[in-house]
């Protein structure tokens, strides 16, 4: 974060209460980029806003949303405004294999790229190695599941137990469950899975824009101050 900006988020933070500011903090503290999550064709709004609110309540910042074939669209009444607090990737370029792109910006980031599927060899969640590094979980549609670029793509593959006649989770669900486990398990580690200082410096800044009303007006008028 450059000058500027450090001053603008002093600027915009005297716009909110202290209450809403320490809760803030509060929140920031516990957020993580050691685990992100990668969507692909997600098509239901309510599967789509269910994932959001459960990555949000777990700490999770990053979601990365792939695009090829559905429109990514969120119900209000579902993710109760969590995506105001995430950090959105969206790749949904025309005639654009965006599931590739998207893998390949995550790798070149240092995550290792584990999809969730039922159907090949795979590693148990309940026994998943967490300590080898950042982790982009890849969830697929309510349909097919991830497609065969996503596996083909994949560095590991993750199974959730189940001991009933159906082989599968709903998606939301599957997500809620994958990301309860590995964040508790994370947390109980011992590792340093927060935030740097200058992520959390970007991240407070981007929530302060969309906490305060007329943020864009009083923006404006912060750097027409701060012009010489």
């Amino acid at each position: 974060m450059n000058e500027r900006d450090e001053r603008l988020s002093a600027y915009l933070a005297s716009f909110v209460t202290d209450e809403r500011r320490g809760r803030m903090e509060s929140v920031l503290a516990e957020r993580t980029r050691y685990l992100t999550v990668l969507l692909e064709d997600i098509y239901q709004p309510h599967n789509a806003s269910a994932v959001l609110r459960s990555c949000d309540c777990f700490g999770i910042q990053d979601i990365h949303i792939v695009e090829n074939r559905n429109e990514y669209r969120i119900n209000p009444g579902v993710e109760l405004g969590t995506a105001q607090w995430l950090t959105l990737h969206r790749y949904r370029a025309p005639k654009t294999d965006n599931t590739t792109a998207a893998i390949d910006a995550l790798k070149a980031a240092g995550y290792r790229i584990v999809a969730t599927t039922p159907h090949t060899n795979q590693a148990n969640l309940e026994t998943f190695d967490l300590d080898r590094g950042p982790i982009a979980l890849l969830f697929g549609n309510e349909l097919d599941g991830l497609s065969e670029t996503a596996l083909t793509c994949a560095d590991e593959h993750l199974i959730i137990p189940m001991y009933g006649f159906v082989e599968s989770f709903n998606i939301s669900v599957s997500a809620a469950i994958v990301i309860h486990h590995l964040s508790h398990q994370m947390r109980s580690s011992g590792m340093d899975y927060t935030l740097s200082e200058s992520e959390r410096q970007e991240v407070r800044l981007a929530w302060l824009r969309s906490s305060v009303g007329r943020a864009d007006a009083i923006e404006r008028s912060f750097d027409q101050e701060e012009s010489p």
